[in-house]
């Protein structure tokens, strides 16, 4: 761990981080050198900040007396979203090292310039850390984040898991999606989603670039990502699922010990889960939503309108295919091209 002459800014930013190592530079850090049974706290700066912002990943090990799988977890991937961060922080405090068989890594705030100003894209760039994997060693803040996460922290996982919750522009169900495909890799993560205890599984076959699923797909990992209807802050009516769900993958893996209480969800949907291809709106205006989240909706069946500044209906937004409404436009503010609804089928019956 190099030290360097801090800033009194940066001084006071350590002040806040108690009992925990310091690398200046992440290149230095070997997860082969976290090896101790116990819990372990660390912050892997990516670049000096010349204000004094420390910009880098907070990473958290637990590791259990005896060997076993791994559960990487990541939260704060966008800054609004923030059940997950709480969700790590809980779960992390639970742990009894001395009775785990494995490891739990956690990574709760990702996206750390985005979460300190709750917002859904890094201040610094402007990019969404969300679709810039597998990153860039040399590029931008966002990009160097997304790097490490994929080069260091992701490659650790037997299972990997994202947590998202909507952010403060949309609504999606609480939810689980996983890896909806006939491979090895899809079967293991469709069987991890029926043990998170999400209502909601959501599988998909095909997932977009840029994801932290899209790394750990290249990694051939199973992955899981959890959504809900949140942004901004954190719903105490949610986040237990968000705690609950972590434990049961725990159980699963078998890290830690316990039965897993049997739970069934109220929906399965199958599709693409790609927010950036919903049906959007070609109108600037005020949205007004005509369905509820998880409506089930037929073909052509009117979801939504636009109105002026004069109250007076400029555009209808009709769905393109039946199914059950997974996103929804939470805030009524839109311009052209902003995404307002995506629909799901249900899977089929086998």
């Amino acid at each position: 761990m190099r030290k360097r002459n801090d800033s009194a800014n940066d001084r006071a930013i350590r002040s806040n981080f108690l009992n925990v190592a310091i690398y200046t530079d992440i290149r230095e850090f070997k997860f082969g050198d976290v090896s101790e049974t116990g819990k372990h706290t660390f912050f892997l700066e990516i670049s000096p900040a010349g204000s004094g912002e420390q910009i880098g990943i907070p990473l958290l090990i637990a590791n259990g007396a005896k060997s076993g799988k791994t559960l990487v977890v990541l939260a704060g991937v966008h800054g609004d979203e923030l059940e997950g961060v709480q969700a790590i922080h809980d779960v992390f405090n639970q742990l009894e090292t001395n009775e785990m068989s494995g490891r739990f890594v956690a990574v709760p705030t990702a996206n750390l310039p985005a979460v300190r100003v709750v917002k859904r894209n890094s201040p610094h760039d402007l990019l969404n850390l969300a679709r810039v994997f597998p990153g860039n060693k040399a590029g931008t803040v966002t990009e160097r984040i997304a790097f490490y996460l994929s080069e260091l922290v992701i490659p650790q996982a037997d299972l990997f898991l994202d947590l998202h919750s909507s952010g403060v522009a949309a609504l999606m169900p609480l939810m689980v999606g996983y890896d909806a495909t006939t491979t090895d890799l899809g079967k293991a993560s469709r069987e991890a989603a029926l043990r998170f205890g999400a209502p909601v599984i959501w599988g998909h076959e095909e997932v977009g670039p840029g994801r932290s699923i899209s790394s750990a797909i290249e990694q051939r990992i199973p992955w899981l990502y959890v959504e809900s209807p949140n942004g901004g802050r954190v719903s105490f009516v949610d986040l237990p699922y968000y705690v609950g769900g972590i434990f049961n993958l725990l159980k699963y893996l078998e890290i830690i010990p316990g039965e897993i209480a049997p739970s069934a969800p109220e929906y399965r949907l199958i599709g693409s889960g790609d927010v950036d291809r919903t049906q959007s709106v070609a109108t600037s205006g005020f949205f007004i939503q005509k369905v509820k989240l998880m409506d089930f909706v037929e073909r052509g069946q009117l979801i939504g309108i636009v109105r002026n500044l004069f109250g007076e209906t400029i555009e209808e937004i009709r769905t393109g295919q039946a199914g059950y409404v997974a996103m929804l436009r939470a805030t009524p503010l839109v311009e052209p091209g902003i995404s307002v609804c995506l629909v799901a089928e249900s899977e089929p019956d086998n």
